[in-house]
């Protein structure tokens, strides 16, 4: 009997903690992340991370990302997800500008970067994707007028680089080895 309390007790915990407490080193997860601008440097803006959490689905992601206030259908995929459709997920605080992932052609496990605003006028820096997505990526889209988009291989914005306009379906030698990332308009 204590097995089965303990396994129970066990289980109880672990739904507890809830999405924002997965990991991204899980196959297929989703997460989302706030760019808080810090300074405006040579044009740019340079954001630091504040994680949303990590979610099963693409769909659970950008609604957590958009403050719950965008529920997007169940079949929405990094696939199939388009700028029309990310339009709609902007919010008078959040905006989806780029959606990188770890697989190529929009597969696998992603990380989804909303900021305060589109890149009308703006663009958005992060110096460095943080150890969780650290060398991960293999492809990425832009959205929210974000249509140049820069991947280095180092942090700080230096050592090769890939260009996107918006989007490209795999980072060619620099897959896995990204490590901060510039969206421009």
């Amino acid at each position: 009997m204590k097995r089965t309390v303990i396994f129970v007790v066990a289980a109880l915990a672990t739904v507890a903690v809830g999405p924002a407490e997965a990991s991204p080193e899980a196959e297929g997860q989703h997460c989302v992340t706030m760019l808080v601008p810090l300074e405006p440097i040579g044009g740019r803006t340079l954001a630091e991370l504040e994680p949303i959490g990590c979610f099963p689905t693409y769909d659970q992601a950008l609604e957590a990302g958009s403050g719950s206030a965008i529920d997007v259908s169940a079949d929405t995929s990094p696939q199939t997800l388009t700028d029309a459709t990310a339009a709609l997920l902007s919010t008078s605080s959040s905006v989806l500008i780029g959606t990188e992932y770890d697989g190529s052609n929009f597969g696998g496990g992603s990380q989804s970067y909303f900021a305060a605003s589109t890149c009308a006028g703006v663009s958005w820096s992060v110096a460095n994707v943080g150890s969780e997505w650290n060398d991960r990526f293999q492809s990425g889209k832009g959205f929210g007028g974000c249509d140049t988009n820069r991947k280095f291989q180092h942090e700080n914005f230096a050592g090769d680089v890939r260009t996107c306009t918006p989007n490209c379906a795999d980072y060619g030698a620099l897959e896995n080895e990204v490590t901060s990332l510039r969206w421009r308009p």
